[in-house]
């Protein structure tokens, strides 16, 4: 029991600090340390451990990891982040499109993905103007973290909740359809209020995109794909066996060298899960995650639906900011059913762990990709200043969603 104790607190802490004076090691690392170590110290046998692992959550990230890949290949997120760029003539409509077309290609294909692709076509778009590019910056991590709460495609946690939960896509979609909506509202209302004295001046300069060069034919076949998977998830289809089928017909009618796409797979994602899996169990044989069992249903014991939702709500904030949000999720993977009102447990849980990545700017992966991305090129976002922006859109988000979640029942 101490040892699995031991592993499971060593590998947290690895995974949320990452950098250490001794190790430098990245989540996906940090996480198959862990895994490792929980076979090898003898807390779980081999057999158990590859048990563990959900094939149906890899299976279905795969799926949808071949698809996006396609349209990556074939400039798609580029095209669409110029397209909404070309018609930003304005720094108030630009902040607009940044938050809202974020926020919505994110609901399709991944938060993470449109942060990686988009942050540098704003940047060269924004660069001439010599306008403080901060606003927009912010703006993109936060409506694309906000706009990921719609659909089960939005972002890992999403399909680990759609998945363990059994709720339908169309089902997900619909109650997360005015939290997402409301979300990047008010994250658009906020980011304009406390940047109007930079948004009041005009562009000195015309707005001017570089012209994409889209792979047309590639990128038809990609959505028109998705949108068939869309179709069967609505008509109630199995979420992992339609990614993959779809991930497979895109290989296989795609006409271009499947490297390029493949390359694009975050292999290191999946890797990530997988060991995440192996460190849960071990800790469940700890009795660890009976005792959080037995003190959530305490907790939750005859609590009206408003006292669960916003105790989950800001246990799962907590949570993932100091742990990130996919190790919460998975912490909770096994307490939720047990406790009253699951269904809504698991869309608050979504909810919560979602919106919490815009309190600090190391609270989700996407903050940290346009971060990173931005300092490449000579654009710097400090903790305080985004942490001033986070945190108050980071609480009414939430109040929001569990005030839309609760009336929804």
């Amino acid at each position: 029991m101490t040892t699995g104790l031991v592993v499971f607190a060593a590998t947290y802490l690895l995974i949320s600090v990452q950098r250490l004076p001794f190790v430098h090691l990245n989540r996906p690392a940090a996480s198959l340390l862990g895994a490792v170590a929980m076979v090898v110290l003898g807390v779980l046998p081999l057999s158990d451990a590859y048990a563990a692992i959900d094939f149906d959550v890899l299976v279905f990230l795969l799926g949808l990891m071949l698809i996006v890949g396609y349209l990556e290949v074939g400039k798609f997120f580029e095209w669409a982040a110029e397209w909404i760029l070309r018609r930003a003539g304005t720094p108030e409509r630009l902040l607009l499109g940044v938050v809202v077309g974020g926020g919505l290609l994110s609901a399709l294909f991944v938060n993470d993905t449109v942060c990686l692709v988009v942050t540098p076509v704003l940047l060269a778009a924004i660069g001439p103007l010599r306008v403080k590019p901060t606003p927009y910056l912010i703006g993109l991590a936060m409506g694309a973290n906000v706009g990921s709460v719609l659909s089960v495609t939005g972002n890992p946690q999403n399909m680990l909740v759609g998945i363990w939960s059994g709720a339908s896509f169309g089902g997900f979609l619909a109650h997360m359809l005015p939290v997402g909506g409301g979300g990047l509202a008010i994250t658009h209302l906020y980011l304009r209020w406390a940047y109007r004295a930079e948004l009041r001046e005009p562009f000195r300069e015309r707005l001017e995109t570089v012209p994409v060069a889209l792979d047309r034919p590639l990128v038809v076949k990609g959505l028109t794909l998705f949108g068939v998977a869309v179709v069967a998830w609505l008509a109630g289809g199995s979420l992992p066996l339609v990614a993959i089928t779809a991930g497979a017909a895109m290989v296989a009618i795609a006409q271009r060298d499947p490297a390029y796409a493949i390359d694009r797979v975050e292999w290191s994602l999946l890797l990530f899960f997988a060991a995440l899996f192996v460190v849960m169990r071990g800790f469940e044989q700890t009795g660890a995650v009976g005792w959080i069992d037995r003190h959530a249903l305490a907790l939750m014991q005859d609590a009206p639906p408003w006292r669960a939702a916003v105790v989950v709500s800001g246990v799962m904030a907590t949570l993932s900011n100091l742990i990130s949000n996919v190790p919460a999720v998975i912490l909770w993977r096994h307490t939720v059913p047990t406790i009253p009102h699951p269904d809504l447990i698991w869309r608050v849980l979504a909810m919560s762990s979602t919106f919490a990545g815009n309190l600090l700017l190391i609270g989700s992966m996407a903050n940290l990709i346009v971060a990173e991305r931005a300092e490449t090129r000579g654009v710097r976002i400090g903790f305080a200043e985004y942490a001033r922006i986070g945190v108050p859109v980071t609480l009414l988000t939430l109040v929001w969603g569990i005030v839309v979640l609760v009336v929804m029942g």
